[in-house]
């Protein structure tokens, strides 16, 4: 490869991640609560804690959780967690209150989602702590390590 073919093809790459990062910063500038900064630096606020399949699974049969699924609505009918809650990332201000005062705020919440690729689940989270809700986790292995468990889904 000649010198000049080598520096095309590098200004044609730095253009595409130029093109690329603006796009991202007027599509999130554009969104009705866009992102911060300090909300991507630091995605998980310390009150909010993570919960393991294994001590998911140990607890559960004493019915100490509300959980709340964060997938969408028609994810949701296909199988969730059992008594689960769905909050899908879209819902906002009274239609987000309504869904929230169906979840049993005197137990531990559990938000959960896809599995770990998943982040509809943190956001869900953050939005139940901005309504009052003090004792919230994430189940990052989500609905993929509940099935990988071997535990039931409930259907609608």
């Amino acid at each position: 490869m000649k010198f000049g073919k080598a520096a095309g093809f590098l200004v044609k790459c730095l253009l595409i991640c130029a093109l690329s990062g603006g796009l991202a910063v007027v599509f999130n500038s554009a969104r009705p609560n866009p992102y911060t900064f300090a909300e991507l630096s630091h995605p998980q606020p310390p009150e909010i804690l993570e919960i393991a399949t294994a001590d998911l699974v140990q607890d559960y049969s004493a019915e100490k959780f509300s959980f709340v699924d964060a997938r969408s609505a028609m994810e949701f009918e296909m199988g969730h967690v059992p008594g689960a809650v769905n909050i899908p990332i879209d819902k906002e201000g009274a239609e987000l209150a309504d869904l929230a005062a169906k979840v049993d705020s005197d137990r531990k919440v559990i938000v959960y989602c896809d599995g770990l690729a998943c982040g509809k689940s943190m956001i869900v989270a953050k939005k139940l702590r901005g309504l009052g809700f003090k004792d919230i986790s994430i189940y990052t292995d989500g609905i993929d390590g509940w099935i990988g468990a071997g535990m039931d889904l409930e259907a609608n």
